[in-house]
């Protein structure tokens, strides 16, 4: 608490530098103390959790919880570096909605939330990308507090250094966040001079593969650190489906005739008939996809948002990963204190393995 408020007269009574203070790449004592301010989201005990307290920087706000379970944390340290933490999923059944609500629109255009709330967009400049819908939803209500405090912290704090984390959803909200954030000082109603750096820790994957392309070009050069405990199932998630479709033009498998018109006419038979087991497979799951991840999932996302109105489903489900990779690789240590246990499944998800793993790879060396 000593700390906390000398923190708060640094913040308060002094000019904060406004050069650069971010490098790009990853940095272990950084990320473990993104983790250890992570941490700080949940209030619950985590079973056989020792994750630190944060040692640099303080908690100056905690916005309200949205009417999904969305919440962020604004911590800043005395260098004038602001994090922004966003939350992962919590235990409510409407946190777990966001998730399964998981179909894909497009990385560009409008959700109408209410009669009195539209949510523009522009996450990517490709035509082609998609994002997660429920994701996208929790940017759109954490937008409305977040934006406001990095106005607030530019013009009146002179900081220009910012870091976003996010362990789990939050990870993958932070991708969004950071496109969002991209495109507004592409439009100069952002300040040009804001460096930010993105760790997604235990990251699901936002968009698809056309989302990932902008995205990893807009943080190039290492300024998103995506870090991943090799053990851990949920950055292998959401389900990815890759049909026909989900292909760069020219496309050779949209005009299978063309290819083949040359081959005898037995074999043009044979590899038509394979070919169209081949397609017909991911496209009858795609749209199961969408009907029960998609369609069914926003009738329950309706209940807690009435005004929503469903928006148009891309034809696609191919999932991609973002950010710089950082693979976090167990070893026989790591398995004999966190051992596989099938009664629960994020054993090898929750912040202490992360926490342990990066802290033995990269500091007890």
């Amino acid at each position: 608490m000593k700390y906390f408020y000398i923190l708060l007269f640094f913040l308060f009574t002094t000019t904060v530098c406004n050069a650069q203070l971010l490098k790009p790449g990853f940095d272990a004592k950084e990320y473990l103390e993104m983790l250890r301010i992570s941490r700080q989201q949940f209030n619950d005990p985590i079973k056989d959790d020792h994750t630190p307290l944060p040692k640099q920087y303080g908690l100056v706000y905690r916005s309200p919880e949205g009417p999904l379970k969305n919440r962020w944390d604004l911590w800043v340290n005395n260098k004038g570096i602001a994090v922004i933490s966003i939350r992962g999923t919590t235990q409510s059944e409407l946190s777990w909605l966001e998730n399964f609500y998981a179909a894909m629109v497009p990385a560009n255009g409008k959700l109408h939330i209410s009669d009195s709330e539209d949510f523009t967009y522009n996450l990517a400049t490709n035509p082609k990308a998609g994002v997660h819908v429920g994701w996208l939803l929790g940017l759109a209500d954490l937008s409305k507090t977040v934006l406001p405090k990095i106005y607030w912290l530019y013009n009146s704090k002179n900081i220009r250094n910012f870091i976003i984390v996010g362990h789990s959803q939050g990870a993958a909200i932070a991708c969004l966040l950071r496109s969002y954030l991209g495109d507004l000082q592409s439009k100069q109603l952002l300040g040009n001079d804001i460096t930010f750096k993105t760790y997604c820790s235990a990251p699901p994957k936002p968009g698809n593969i056309y989302y990932s392309y902008d995205f990893n070009y807009l943080t190039r050069n290492g300024w998103c650190v995506s870090v991943v405990n090799a053990a851990d199932w949920v950055p292998q998630t959401p389900f990815t489906i890759q049909t026909i479709n989900n292909f760069n033009t020219p496309n050779p498998f949209v005009n299978i005739n063309d290819q083949i018109k040359n081959q005898p006419f037995f074999k043009r038979l044979y590899i038509k008939h394979i070919f169209n087991k081949l397609k017909s497979t991911p496209e009858n799951a795609q749209g199961t996809h969408e009907e029960y991840l998609g369609k069914l999932a926003y009738t329950f996302v309706q209940k807690q948002l009435p005004k929503f109105k469903e928006p148009v489903y891309l034809k696609d489900n191919s999932f991609t990963a973002c950010g710089t990779p950082i693979i976090l690789m167990p070893d026989n240590t790591y398995r004999k204190q966190f051992p596989d246990d099938p009664k629960d499944v994020f054993e090898h998800h929750m912040f202490w393995p992360y926490y342990y793993l990066a802290q033995a790879e990269y500091l007890n060396q």
